[in-house]
């Protein structure tokens, strides 16, 4: 019976009601608000008389009487729910919509007789609500049967857990893991999950889409709906339905490895029936992880595998995931391309023109790096590599860096393709070590054969290549070197340039017999050693000034030889040996004598205590011979060779390299600057020659000087202008313009000239010399300026102050940087003199008094 207490009121239609219980639910509605009015009366008479009424009293009793009385008989007898007139009551009382009260009060009515519980029992999907934990508290008949028909019960007979039917059916955990996590955070979720389902015929697939949602104003409280699948591709999704008659193989793929669905072709392709392909492992041979993770991208990538085959041997296979689709997190769609033609093995062996090629071929058997055996090899492999037994190890004829190095570029090759790459093998130790190149090549074998792993090596002999290489390096880092050298050589020589002027301004002040003049003369003396210092560094760096002769080098050796036999002292046999008939030579005598005293040097120090034998030979070394030499910047011309060869312990393999780094000494600490070899590197390639380094047949060291030999109309370099007299005269008349931008050395230069009686003005850069250029009226007579300036340098200085300022003065230009480095910058201006730094009063008085007549004579 529903809630009027009437058969014929559940048959009614919607809307309407018997008449009967609509009089009896006004007369009652009508009792309660009359007995509830007489209530309220009675108790505002009862409030407001002061001495109480009688009638008052009993009215109240009256009222509540009649309330209470009709409850109690409405309840017994059934006429209606006296909850749901109180209910509706109170909700019309507090102000509620009437549909929204009707609601309320029939959710109540349905709670009261479980018929919610009626209806989820009649539903054919199974149903279960839990507690965001997974706890059951209720399941309704589907679910029940569900779990009966998987084997799962719960505990004391109860309905399973969700996770506990679906358990066990490892990758598809994962999905049951996100279901489990979305109810504990009272989130909505939705999965399709595989079960294998029965105990009969090791059970039966079924295919089920779970979801979840939490239950509203109640999220601890979660309604779960389980419904299955069907395995019919037609019925389950439309993307299955669409490739159903396909007739490429394709087939749905879950992220877990489930096969969710397979075409009539993919079936065909294997020879299985319906739902007999449940996994990808069903498919392919070996690991599949990796492949699921790549297909899922779906980006049509083509991905081989092996495919298994049903009665035979796996065959290659490519793979492409093109779409996604399905409920949840679905499925990709995976189209399957079988290759149908089987290549022929290729046959391999080394004869006929290969076994006498001069590169090395070999055939190998066996897994690179593991147990691989040389089969075949010509000669130039095993000349080499050795292997010339049937079924040599290779691991004993290449070096173990190399196996390793072979087998992941075999594997490299086999996963991206594309052409070998060359592996390197070092056979030998230090500088004798010989470079090869080698090259593996898998052999191709017919598809699904098994056997021994064939591989072909190519080596090539790089020895030349791997020398030159790392002789253009040495030579590129030597001048990296060099160019640093030579600029801490240009900034030392402005510091250098303050010490020493300066030191001659204190020497002025404080002639011979002074206290001070022996301290000005030790200061004067180290500044000039850090100078001298400075020119071997700008020596090695090539940008020293030469003044090169066309000469015979048995002449400077025979003159020079009377100062290396005191230099290398009496335990020293000095041994000369001049060729005949050697063409000239164009070097700088001085930096080419001093060259050979620092070789003669060291060669002293390399055989002391005991001494020995220092030998100096000459001979002429043709073009031929120069290329045949294959010594690294050597020109293939007419040289002459000078080679120093000493009999002590030579030049270990190890420092050879470094023979002629700067500072780099095997002196003990205090006995070498480290800078002599460089220097002498230095000074014979500023004039053109080369220098090389190895140990003679006696096992001392060797260095051979190659210098090219003077063509026949070479001609000499200008003379350099001899030191100029301390003693001479250089006061003289003239308006002089300095421009330097370092103060220091401003200041000093400003104070000699004037000390010399000049007009001098000064300014700190290019810049600022042009607006004083362009705002004085009287003309200089005489410019000095550095070279290297920020904004505006000398030589553009010039050129804009003869352009624009109509400026005809003498110039002369002064830089740390030696003149051949700056000669460019030089040539710009016609006629300009050039000091060098750190130069001295009297060079500079002599420099200036020459400008100055120069430019009067050619006025005049």
């Amino acid at each position: 019976k529903d809630t009027l207490g009437h058969d014929e009121a559940r048959n009614a239609p919607d809307g309407a009601q018997p008449r009967d219980g609509r009089m009896l639910r006004l007369l009652s509605l009508l009792l309660v608000w009359t007995g509830l009015a007489l209530a309220l009366v009675a108790a505002a008479a009862t409030v407001l008389s002061p001495q109480g009424s009688a009638s008052a009293g009993w009215a109240l009793i009256a009222g509540a009487s009649i309330i209470f009385a009709l409850f109690i008989g409405a309840g017994a007898l059934r006429l209606f729910s006296p909850l749901m007139v109180a209910s509706s009551l109170l909700r019309q009382a507090a102000g509620d919509q009437p549909g929204r009260a009707a609601q309320l009060a029939g959710a109540d009515t349905l709670s009261s007789l479980k018929i919610a519980e009626k209806i989820l029992d009649t539903d054919d999907e199974a149903r279960l609500i839990t507690r965001a934990n997974g706890v059951v508290l209720y399941a309704n008949a589907a679910y029940q049967a569900l779990a009966g028909e998987a084997g799962v019960r719960g505990i004391a007979g109860l309905p399973p857990r969700i996770d506990r039917l679906f358990a066990g059916q490892g990758a598809e955990a994962t999905k049951l893991f996100r279901l489990c996590r979305a109810a504990a955070g009272g989130q909505a979720a939705s999965e399709t999950v595989c079960q294998l389902m029965g105990l009969n015929g090791g059970g039966v697939r079924r295919r089920f889409e779970v979801s979840l949602a939490p239950l509203n104003d109640a999220p601890d409280y979660i309604s779960w709906r389980v419904s299955e699948l069907p395995e019919e591709e037609e019925q389950q999704d439309a993307l299955a339905a669409a490739y159903a008659d396909f007739t490429e193989p394709v087939l749905g793929l879950e992220r877990s490895g489930q096969i969710a669905w397979a075409n009539a072709a993919m079936r065909a392709q294997f020879g299985v029936a319906r739902g007999a392909l449940h996994h990808i492992d069903d498919v392919v041979l070996g690991e599949s992880a990796a492949l699921i993770s790549a297909l899922w991208r779906a980006d049509q990538e083509p991905i081989s595998a092996r495919i298994r085959q049903i009665g035979g041997d796996p065959v290659d296979g490519v793979f492409r995931g093109f779409r996604r689709g399905g409920v949840g997190e679905g499925f990709v769609c995976v189209a399957l391309e079988r290759a149908r033609e089987e290549a022929a093995e290729e046959e391999v062996s080394v004869g006929g023109e290969v076994r006498d090629a001069p590169f090395g071929v070999a055939v190998i058997e066996g897994e690179i790096g593991r147990d691989a055996r040389i089969a075949e090899a010509n000669k130039a492999f095993t000349d080499v590599f050795g292997g010339g037994k049937k079924n040599a190890p290779l691991s004993k004829c290449l070096p173990g860096q190399a196996l390793e190095d072979l087998a992941a570029e075999i594997k490299r090759k086999a996963n991206a393709g594309g052409s070998p790459r060359a592996i390197e093998a070092v056979m030998g130790d230090g500088a004798s070590a010989d470079h090869y190149a080698i090259f593996a090549r898998p052999v191709k074998r017919r598809r699904g054969s098994y056997g021994v792993r064939r591989t072909l090596l190519y080596s090539v002999d790089i020895t030349d290549r791997k020398r030159m290489e790392q002789d253009y390096a040495q030579d590129q880092k030597l001048k990296a070197i060099g160019h640093v050298a030579g600029g801490v050589a240009h900034d030392f020589n402005n510091l250098l340039q303050v010490i020493l002027g300066n030191c001659e301004h204190l020497m002025l002040r404080h002639p011979a017999g002074d206290p001070a003049y022996q301290e000005l003369v030790l200061i004067r003396e180290n500044a000039q050693r850090a100078a001298n210092m400075t020119k071997q560094l700008l020596a090695y760096s090539r940008k020293q000034t030469l003044t090169r002769k066309v000469q015979s080098i048995t002449d400077i050796l025979l003159d020079f030889s009377r100062f290396l036999d005191r230099a290398v002292g009496e335990k020293v046999k000095l041994n000369l040996v001049n060729g005949r008939g050697l063409p000239a030579i164009k070097v700088d005598r001085n930096q080419l004598e001093t060259a050979i005293m620092n070789l003669a040097v060291n060669a002293r120090d390399a055989m002391a205590p005991d001494g020995g034998v220092l030998t100096i030979k000459t001979q002429f070394i043709d073009a031929d011979a120069a290329r045949a030499a294959n010594v690294t910047g050597l020109d293939a011309v007419d040289h002459v060779l000078i080679e120093v060869t000493d009999t002590g312990e030579g030049v270990p393999a190890e420092i050879a390299d470094k023979i002629f780094d700067p500072f780099f000494t095997t002196k003990e600490e205090g006995k070498g600057t480290g800078l002599g070899l460089s220097t002498v590197h230095g000074v014979i390639g500023q004039m053109g020659g080369v220098i090389a380094l190895d140990n003679g047949e006696d096992g001392g060291a060797r260095f051979r000087i190659y210098l090219p030999a003077a063509a026949q109309d070479d001609e000499d370099d200008e003379p350099a202008l001899a030191p100029p007299p301390v003693a001479a005269d250089y006061t003289g008349s003239g308006r002089i313009l300095v421009v330097e931008d370092e103060d220091p050395v401003r200041a000093f230069v400003v104070a000699a000239l004037e000390r010399s009686g000049y007009d001098v003005t000064s300014v700190g850069d290019g810049v600022d010399a042009l607006d004083l250029l362009k705002e004085e009226d009287d003309d200089f007579d005489l410019l000095i300026s550095d070279i290297m300036m920020p904004e505006v340098d000398g030589p553009t200085l010039v050129e804009r102050a003869r352009a624009e300022c109509d400026f005809t003065a003498a110039v002369i230009f002064m830089s740390g940087y030696a003149e051949t480095a700056v000669r460019e910058q030089l040539d710009k201006i016609d006629g300009a003199g050039y000091l060098q730094k750190p130069f001295p009063m009297a060079a500079l008085g002599a420099q200036v008094k020459a400008s100055l007549e120069a430019q009067a004579a050619s006025e005049a």
